[in-house]
């Protein structure tokens, strides 16, 4: 299991450039990279970050998922805030409270404890001159496969972004589609809905927003019900363009998803 008391040892976690968040040698201010992606990190890389947030290789991150341990709990008549530390690093994450939810069935505060492990959806601000994470979902982890598993997802993801931040560096005049097929409906403005979304993005859209699920609906699920109107390579296509998009998430594994703003 992780020892997550040595927060200032050495090793990878605590090499600062590993997941080429700010300080990554060579990387220019400006990058023809798109934004709004959603990826998973390590505390570090949330306290490194510049007043822009975080960026991994030259893309900025506009929803971060953070896998930690609680070490303190503070709760406010409108907030409740965290102090998470993971094997990197201890920072504070705040969860604004929908009094609403909270007066009609008491749902809106997280069920979870100090010393549980949680997994964390949100964004990363400054306030203060510190860095905080932003939650908009908190959910405790049971399996404690999960916890190595997101610190693989974090390594695997860096190493990918990596690779292609330097294909894009030897071609300056490639436009980023976030790996879609040129023929793809990714840029149909003609069809585009009023959320960005085209008709068949938004299918798919939809469907992950209506599931009552706390783990969200499964990519089996999904495409049994849109088999006849898509192909299985444009429903993957289409996952992966709103994961980086911001518009929905992985939940328990790579299989479930969640809208953002369910």
């Amino acid at each position: 299991m992780w020892n997550d008391q040595s927060v200032t040892g050495g090793g990878f976690f605590n090499t600062q450039n590993q997941f080429g968040n700010v300080n990554t040698p060579n990387q220019p201010q400006k990058s023809g990279r798109r934004a709004s992606r959603t990826a998973p990190i390590v505390i570090k890389q949330a306290l490194h970050s510049g007043d822009d947030g975080v960026k991994i290789w030259g893309t900025e991150i506009q929803i971060v998922s953070v896998v930690a341990r609680i070490r303190n709990i503070q709760v406010q008549s409108t907030k409740i805030t965290y102090t998470i530390q993971d094997i990197t690093g201890r920072m504070r994450a705040v969860l604004w409270l929908d009094m609403e939810a909270m007066d009609e069935d008491d749902k809106s505060a997280p069920k979870v404890q100090v010393n549980d492990y949680i997994q964390i959806y949100g964004n990363v601000k400054t306030n203060k001159g510190k860095k905080v994470i932003m939650a908009f979902k908190i959910m405790p982890i049971t399996d404690m496969n999960a916890i190595t598993f997101h610190y693989l997802q974090c390594i695997n993801n860096k190493l990918k972004m990596e690779a292609d931040f330097k294909k894009k560096k030897t071609e300056p005049n490639a436009t980023f589609t976030s790996g879609l097929p040129a023929n793809s409906m990714v840029g149909m403005g003609d069809s585009a809905s009023v959320n960005g979304l085209n008709p068949r993005q938004a299918m798919v859209y939809n469907l992950i927003r209506a599931s009552t699920q706390e783990q969200g609906i499964s990519k089996q699920d999904m495409f049994a019900s849109l088999k006849d109107k898509m192909s299985h390579v444009e429903f993957e296509n289409t996952l992966e363009w709103m994961c980086g998009e911001g518009h929905i998430y992985s939940t328990i594994d790579e299989e479930h998803f969640r809208a953002t703003d369910a």
